[in-house]
């Protein structure tokens, strides 16, 4: 219940001052609400003795020893509780004083609220402290009605006192206390007793626990001498009277008897008062009038009605044949639905001698909850009449019981046509009892072979809101005959809608997707289902369909509005439909392959376009382009046949991708320029691609340059040897890209004899990247060492020993010398890194530039000790420099080199 609707004390006060019938009603919900919680800054003070602490330590009071201990324990947790004046009480607590001031209004109405409460309301703190004030109270007014419902609550809730906040001895004592009033009340008053006992009495039902009483068993066995509940007996005495309390005070007058017959809701309590009026008051029951029996009638007490029966069987006045005229008739009918197996023989005796035309729906309801014997009587009335005049309806009802199943069916079957059952009728059986609907299945089974069945029968069977709660088998057995109509015939729309159902929907998908035509679907409806969670898998299904819907009606802007969807599902299926489904032409608004090859390109390469319709339009292109079309696995996945022409991948489109910042679109672009840069007549400008940001452009380059020559490389980006160009190639050794100035190098090495000369090696020798400098070096006396040395010497560190060719030879070491002394002496500035973007590139000076050349000349002469005869003369030359820093390199070099070759003799100093 929500703080809003929350009942309070003021809410109950409202109603007692009214005396509202709602009252009771009203102090139950109140009972039922949770505790409130205390409001912000209103939380009870630390160690507050709380009401949860107060009922957790009642609780426990029972493990505290004995009797006295136990109540000492209770009593001093209320008065820790009581105590507290900064502690609010529970609302509940209220309830105590608005039930003693209704008791004391002593009206009609503020009694029957009382009563109401009594009788209903859980035993809580609050409402129990108004009841035993109540019970007080009633004992000293002689208060006997409202002195015997408590007295009846207390007894039979000692039972159950485990269920709520009243202790067990509380009750135990209560009950002890309302037989020891009444014991001494009918000591003291005999002739009040049975009126107080049979207040008492009046309130036990059919479902007391007979056993588990104290107050009932001594008011009819209290003489048996046997005062504890162990020698009670589990059910009450067959001779209620015997052993009976007070037993001349219930002879003083028949009256609390009769009461406790007219009202009383047990039949234990209605035996204790017949055998009272038979032992004590057999006059009075000769006297009894037929109004009196006709309420007696009215009791769901088989003693009653025992009773009843005796009395008329022992009458003559009370003949069968004179109860319609003493106005009995109804009462012995009613005696139909008795508990009593007599008092219901003694009415079917009566009514097949005086009711024989009792209205059908009054046999139909014997039929339906009367005892075996009354449903068989009630069956054999209905099957005398005429089929026609009970009706369809009546008939169905009857399929549900066994005594007239066989009946309704023979007659359902043979007095009516097949056109007479209406669709209404058989869905109706369809949903009713096991028994209707298996004669439903057999029905149809028989009159409507096949697809006689209109369809639409299955379908608002399936639409009939009580399938909901309980779907098996009728939902099955309608789903299996549906699958009988062809997808048409069910109605598209329908199974459209079906297909959200949470346990026919993926049946019915199976039937749309195997559908070769549905006839009547909208389009745009199932394009717009694909935006439904729930309808989009059938939608995309049905779409894809070519034999339901083409791609004229799917329409080309659609698809590509699908594909810049952000959801995978829908973009990957317009990717596949566009690609299996649509030719070029289709993306042009006027059916031409060119324009649409054109806007395809635009999709995929255009600085706007989103990443999926990029997706789509670069695979798309790919899967068409004539020669690399077949190779893509997209083209064998869908089948896809190639139909772009050639001519429409131009390099004006494509090589301008190649250095785009977006991955997509540079891997789009090479693919295509693997297949087509010799084609377009660009493949002599791969070197731009060598400085490319992306690994991937690069490789095309390295690719195209280092597999020059080789054999089974690809013609169509693949340079031939005669084609690279010395320029660019030693161009390249200046790149900002490592990878790169090691391609450069390595071109270089294989195709030196094309590509090289001792001057390009000077000018490598300046290079700022040493690898390359050191490379210089070494091929200078790898590739133009003096003639003079003998024939298959090399190099160390070198792989081969040097051919012939490859360059020109120095004649002798001292033409070697020259140009090293012109390279050391005549060097100009050097060549600094290409400079990054933002930076001012700066050129070395040319004392540095000669610095660089030293120590690549001293490396190698490290390595290699004839080259070190060869250089260090140079080297020596070269200390005599006026430049500090170029002669100190030298002297320094020199020192090196003798101390790596200490055999050698190496300069004069």
């Amino acid at each position: 219940m929500s703080t809003s609707d929350a009942l309070n004390a003021a809410d109950l006060e409202r109603l007692a001052q009214a005396e509202s019938p709602d009252l009771a009603d009203a102090v139950l919900a109140f009972l039922e609400q949770p505790e409130p919680t205390p409001e912000p800054g209103k939380a009870p003070p630390k160690g507050a003795f709380t009401f949860t602490k107060l009922r957790s330590t009642l609780s426990q009071s029972w493990f505290q020893g004995g009797v006295k201990q136990r109540r000492a324990y209770s009593h001093a947790a209320w008065q820790r509780f009581l105590a507290q004046k900064d502690l609010p009480m529970p609302a509940r607590f209220a309830l105590a004083d608005l039930l003693v001031s209704l008791y004391e209004r002593k009206t009609e109405a503020s009694r029957a609220i009382l009563i109401d409460i009594a009788r209903r309301a859980d035993l809580k703190f609050g409402l129990w402290g108004g009841l035993k004030r109540i019970y007080k109270r009633a004992e000293a007014d002689h208060d006997a009605e409202m002195f015997g419902v408590l007295a009846w609550r207390f007894d039979v809730e000692r039972r159950r006192a485990h269920a709520h906040e009243v202790s067990t001895g509380t009750l135990h004592y209560l009950r002890l206390r309302a037989w020891r009033y009444l014991r001494h009340l009918g000591a003291a008053v005999p002739e009040l007793y049975p009126q107080f006992a049979v207040e008492v009495l009046r309130h036990y039902d059919e479902d007391t626990s007979w056993s588990s009483l104290w107050v009932a068993h001594h008011i009819w066995a209290h003489d048996s001498k046997k005062y504890t509940t162990r020698a009670f007996p589990i059910q009450p005495p067959t001779d209620l009277v015997k052993h009976r309390a007070f037993s001349d005070a219930w002879k003083r007058s028949p009256d609390a008897l009769m009461r406790l017959l007219d009202t009383c809701l047990s039949d234990p309590a209605a035996r204790f008062a017949i055998q009272g009026l038979r032992k004590d008051f057999p006059e009075a029951l000769r006297k009894v009038t037929p109004a009196w029996l006709d309420r007696l009638a009215r009791r769901p007490l088989a003693s009653a009605h025992d009773f009843l029966v005796e009395t008329l069987q022992g009458s003559p006045e009370f003949h069968q044949g004179k109860l319609r005229e003493l106005g009995l008739h109804e009462a012995v009918l009613a005696l139909l639905m008795s508990p009593s197996g007599k008092a219901r023989t003694y009415a079917i005796e009566y009514a097949r001698a005086h009711a024989p035309d009792m209205p059908t729906e009054r046999l139909m309801m014997l039929v339906a909850d009367g005892a075996n014997d009354v449903k068989s009587f009630a069956a054999a009335l209905l099957e005398k009449r005429n089929p026609r005049d009970l009706g369809i309806e009546l008939l169905g009802r009857l399929l549900s019981y066994k005594p007239t199943a066989a009946f309704a069916s023979k007659s359902l079957e043979q007095s009516f046509d097949r056109a007479e059952l209406s669709a209404s009728f058989l869905r109706d059986m369809y949903l009713g009892t096991h028994e209707q609907l298996t004669w439903a299945k057999g029905f149809v089974a028989s009159k409507y072979p096949g697809t006689e069945m209109p369809v639409a029968f299955w379908k608002d069977l399936l639409e009939d809101p009580r399938l909901e709660e309980d779907p098996d088998p009728v939902e099955d057995l309608a789903v299996k005959a549906l699958s009988a109509y062809t997808p048409a015939a069910i109605g598209p729309e329908w199974l459209l809608d079906k297909t959200a159902h949470r346990r026919i929907g993926n049946t019915v998908a199976r039937w749309l997707n195997r559908a070769d035509s549905l006839p009547g679907l909208d389009v745009e409806k199932v394009k717009g289902l694909v935006f439904s969670a729930k309808h989009r898998h059938v939608a995309l299904t049905l779409l894809g369909n070519r034999k339901l819907f083409t791609a004229r009606q799917l329409t080309v802007p659609w698809l590509l509005a699908l594909a810049r969807r952000a959801d995978p599902t829908l973009h990957d299926f317009a990717h596949r439909y566009l690609l299996e489904n649509v030719a070029p032409a289709d993306f042009s608004d006027t059916g031409d392959a060119a324009a649409g090859l054109e806007r395809l390109f635009e999709l995929a390469l255009g600085a706007k376009q989103p990443v999926p319709v990029r997706t789509f339009a670069q695979t798309y292109l790919r899967c068409h382009h004539p020669t690399i079309g077949a190779e893509q696995p997209e083209s064998k996945s869908y089948d896809i046949k190639p139909r772009a022409p050639r001519k429409s991948y131009t390099p004006e489109k494509l090589w301008p991708a190649l250095f785009d910042t977006r991955d997509d679109v540079r891997r789009f672009a090479l693919t295509i320029a693997r297949a087509e840069l010799r084609a377009w007549g660009w493949h002599t400008r791969v070197y731009e691609l060598a400085d490319s940001d992306a690994k991937e452009i690069r490789n095309l380059a390295y690719d195209a340059l280092l597999r020059a020559g080789e054999e089974g490389a690809d013609a169509r980006h693949v340079l031939h040897p005669e084609e690279l160009d010395s320029v660019k190639v030693f161009s390249l050794t200046e790149s900002t890209k490592r990878s790169t100035r090691e391609v450069a190098v390595e071109l270089i090495r294989r195709h030196y004899a094309r590509l090289g000369g001792a001057e390009r090696l000077a000018w490598l020798m300046q290079s700022a990247d040493r690898e390359v400098g050191l490379f210089a070096v070494r091929l200078l006396w790898e590739k133009h060492r003096p003639t003079h040395l003998p024939e298959g010497w090399k190099p160390s560190g070198a792989k081969e020993a040097p051919s012939a060719g490859g360059g020109e030879r120095f004649t002798d070491v001292a033409a070697l010398r020259d140009f090293l002394r012109k390279m050391l002496f005549g060097l100009p500035p050097g060549r600094a890194k290409e400079a990054r973007e933002g930076e001012v590139q700066k050129r070395l000076s040319a004392s540095e530039a000669k610095r660089r050349v030293i120590e690549l000349v001293r490396d190698l002469g490290l390595e290699d000790e004839n080259f070190a005869r060869v250089v260090a003369p140079v080297l020596e030359e070269f200390t005599g420099s006026m430049a500090k820093g170029e002669w100190q390199s030298c002297l320094a070099s020199l020192v090196q080199l003798r101390t790596a070759h200490p055999d050698a003799r190496l300069g004069s100093f």
